[in-house]
């Protein structure tokens, strides 16, 4: 599967990825049960290693490949989720976005930052726009605050945007260049960001 699906915004429902690890466990436990059958029928040295080894290695090809595959599932989901495509086609990404493990990570990882950008901080190795982002304090506190609102439901698209904010050194976070027009106004896009956890029906 790959992500020129998203150009025409179809409704199917695309299925969640297989676990990634189920390969590697069956065949770990079947490489143990061959090895202690061929132990037991008094196998020994490199004929007791080699069915064991190669139901290990088997796994674990396997296994990479689920892991590639759930990759470029999510990245696939992600796209189409925030392009604005139904939630519905992508049920089990949403869960996993909108969940409340994923949020109180979200919430902290912004919460982190309000220490950071206080006047107070002496410079450091912080890639934070420190300067430019000292007067949205109560703006980055709002986004953590909404975040950790579990009684309140979020967008996998906000929750999507707010990973964005955080790791894009694009973002109005990171952003330093004052001379760009095209550079982020750090309140615009921490407002704009906000909104978009917002559920619209």
């Amino acid at each position: 599967m790959d992500v020129l699906h998203l150009a025409d915004l179809r409704a199917e429902r695309i299925e969640a990825p297989r676990p990634a690890l189920t390969p590697l466990v069956a065949l770990a436990a079947v490489a143990a049960l061959v090895f202690g059958a061929a132990a037991l029928g008094g196998l020994r040295g490199d004929p007791l290693l080699v069915a064991p080894i190669s139901l290990a290695l088997l796994g674990v090809v396997l296994t990479a490949r689920r892991w590639d595959e759930r990759r470029r599932l999510c990245a696939a989901a992600d796209a189409w989720l925030a392009r604005g495509g139904g939630e519905s086609s992508y049920a089990w990404r949403v869960a996993e976005l909108t969940s409340r493990r994923e949020r109180r990570l979200l919430a902290h990882s912004v919460r982190d930052i309000v220490p950071e950008i206080s006047a107070g901080r002496l410079p450091g190795a912080s890639p934070l726009n420190r300067a430019a982002l000292r007067p949205y304090r109560s703006e980055l506190i709002a986004l953590a605050d909404r975040l950790d609102d579990l009684d309140r439901p979020v967008s996998a698209a906000g929750v999507l945007a707010v990973r964005h904010l955080l790791t894009s050194p694009g973002s109005a976070l990171y952003a330093r260049d004052w001379m760009d027009e095209r550079a982020p106004d750090p309140g615009r896009e921490l407002v704009a960001v906000l909104d978009s956890l917002e559920v619209r029906r």
